[in-house]
């Protein structure tokens, strides 16, 4: 049974109001606070643990994982709804203990059995299932009795979509191929990509990454995702909330599958569950399964094609057929189209205003400010002044934005040389 402490939904107001002041002021001072998308995580992590002050919340996430998790080494409590609200949730009993406190006793033969057990049920949470426990801490995972672990404390609970696990299921498969290309692929699927990146010189950098971790056959470690944020944060590429639950999950489990089994391999075995699901997908009756979800998932579209065929054609017929496209939609081309009318106004303002100083610098009417030196002629140096100034400035302009291009270039050589 869990009970909600008085007062708790105040204090963690409270805090969540902290996190939120100093992830907008990290957003407003720190380029890498914007690139990784501070604030769109501090939002997740706050929703989050807002979910977990309502108990009902937590029903819900324990029935859908005990719904999608199917396999027997591992068990999940069962909710009595009935009994349970907002404030108190009532579940059966794992008589067990916490593993930090029962692993003395499991016999080293059977430690890594259970290392295993608990990485291949949260993995497949994950990438099978689409809701899965965020927070497998040492206290969250229980030796019961019977042999097996008990998982507890389901308010913290992420959730992915198809596009994100196939985008992870891709990213695993990329690491153990030691594909750089297709790594870049899944990264960007389940990352948040700028509108324009160079996905060539990011191949370059995973490529890197690969060959330092994962080269010679030798098993990838926690500090390759250390450099994986490294390439995420360089590259300007944001996080989505549900993906960073995920590598939270991984991070927090290691140290619960190391107190289980000390020299247990995260990344290795995920390679190897990632392998065995690929292997999976391959049978026959899986092959079959995915074709007939996606010709079914085409049926709509099949459906309505012939209708949007007709409108296009009948609106051809009767000349209303238009296409509309919008000119300088990207900020960066206004930036350059702007730039370039700068200049060209300050040419042709310069230009103008020394055609005027010549002109009246010649002429000799107009009356005498000096013996020798008409007004003209002193309104003619004065223009002459100014379109000296004008061609200074376009000059400055010009080599500006030209130095401007020159180290772009030379920073994305440096980038490309050294990832």
């Amino acid at each position: 049974m869990k009970v909600r402490r008085p007062g708790i939904d105040r204090v963690v107001e409270r805090d969540l109001d902290i996190v939120d002041r100093v992830v907008r002021s990290l957003e407003l001072r720190a380029r890498w606070a914007r690139s990784l998308g501070v604030v769109d995580l501090a939002d997740g992590f706050a929703a989050a643990l807002t979910e977990e002050l309502d108990f009902r919340v937590e029903a819900r996430n324990i029935a859908a994982v005990n719904a999608a998790y199917t396999g027997t080494e591992v068990s999940v409590p069962t909710v009595h709804t009935e009994l349970s609200s907002e404030r108190v949730l009532v579940m059966d009993r794992l008589d067990g203990e916490p593993v930090r406190a029962a692993v003395g006793s499991v016999e080293p033969a059977r430690r890594e059995g259970l290392a295993r057990a608990l990485l291949d049920c949260v993995l497949r949470q994950v990438l099978l299932y689409g809701v899965f426990h965020a927070d497998p801490h040492p206290g969250n995972v229980l030796l019961l009795t019977d042999g097996k672990l008990g998982l507890l404390d389901f308010g913290s609970v992420g959730r992915l979509d198809a596009g994100l696990r196939n985008g992870l299921r891709d990213v695993l498969a990329a690491v153990d191929r030691g594909d750089s290309a297709a790594l870049r692929d899944g990264l960007l699927e389940i990352v948040d990509r700028p509108d324009e990146i160079d996905e060539q010189r990011l191949e370059r950098a995973l490529g890197g990454l690969v060959a330092k971790h994962v080269a010679h056959g030798q098993a990838p470690d926690l500090d390759m995702f250390t450099d994986l944020f490294r390439v995420v944060a360089d590259f300007r590429l944001s996080i989505p909330p549900p993906i960073a639950a995920v590598f939270r999950a991984l991070a927090t489990m290691e140290g619960t599958l190391a107190l289980l089994s000390p020299g247990f391999n995260i990344l290795l075995e995920s390679r190897a569950f990632a392998n065995a699901l690929v292997g999976e997908r391959m049978q026959p009756d899986s092959l079959r399964r995915t074709a007939t979800e996606e010709l079914l998932s085409l049926l709509p579209v099949l459906r309505r094609l012939p209708r949007r065929v007709d409108r296009v054609t009948s609106a051809l017929e009767q000349g209303r057929l238009s296409v509309n496209v919008r000119l300088f939609a990207d900020e960066r081309d206004r930036a350059v189209v702007t730039g370039m009318l700068h200049e060209v106004l300050l040419a042709l303002t310069g230009t103008a205003t020394g055609l005027m100083a010549v002109l009246l610098l010649a002429s000799t009417s107009g009356p005498r400010v000096l013996p020798e030196v008409t007004l003209n002629q002193l309104f003619g140096y004065n223009l002459l002044v100014i379109s000296a100034l004008l061609g200074l400035r376009l000059l400055f302009v010009v080599f500006r934005a030209q130095r401007r291009r020159v180290g772009d270039s030379l920073r994305a050589r440096d980038g490309s040389t050294h990832p």
